[in-house]
């Protein structure tokens, strides 16, 4: 039970039993003065009467203001709910460009290292010509460290033929 309905209902409630109670005193006719005007009636039921519109009208009231706080609720939860979305929406954007990004970042890294690989294949050529020909000029000393002459433009032209092949 809402407070309001209780509270209506700890006020009605006594009210109503001491006019069961004491329904002759409150059916009696008395003359009544409006201010303008005079007249014979019950004044208990009158008073009665009275009582029950203001409660009815404090009903009216509360419902109303029941009916129009719901209504905000409802504003205020469509409110949060479109929020909610938007933030929704652009953090999915947000992770969506941050792969992009990503994405983009390591494929730069795979060309680097492609390219890399390629250099380091060519070092490598390069590294084993030094040696064929470092082998080749070893291979020219004798044993006691004299160069030897030969016929060098011949072997110079062979090893060219294999570099070229190779």
């Amino acid at each position: 039970m809402k407070p309001h309905t209780l509270v209506i209902a700890l006020v009605l409630f006594p009210v109503l039993l001491f006019a069961a109670l004491n329904w002759g005193l409150f059916s009696q006719p008395g003359s009544i003065n409006f201010l303008f005007y005079s007249l014979e009636a019950p004044l208990g039921i009158i008073m009665l009467v009275i009582v029950v519109v203001l409660s009815v009208l404090y009903m009216l009231f509360i419902g109303k203001a029941e009916i129009s706080s719901m209504v905000q609720e409802r504003k205020s939860a469509k409110a949060l709910d479109a929020a909610r979305e938007l933030a929704m929406d652009r953090e999915k954007s947000r992770i969506v460009e941050l792969e992009d990004n990503v994405s983009k970042k390591i494929d730069s890294y795979g060309e680097q290292f492609s390219s890399m690989h390629d250099e380091l294949r060519e070092l490598r050529l390069h590294i084993d010509r030094v040696e064929a020909a470092v082998t080749g000029l070893v291979g020219r000393f004798d044993e006691e460290g004299v160069f030897i002459v030969r016929n060098t433009e011949q072997e110079d032209k062979e090893r060219g033929e294999r570099e070229q092949s190779a």
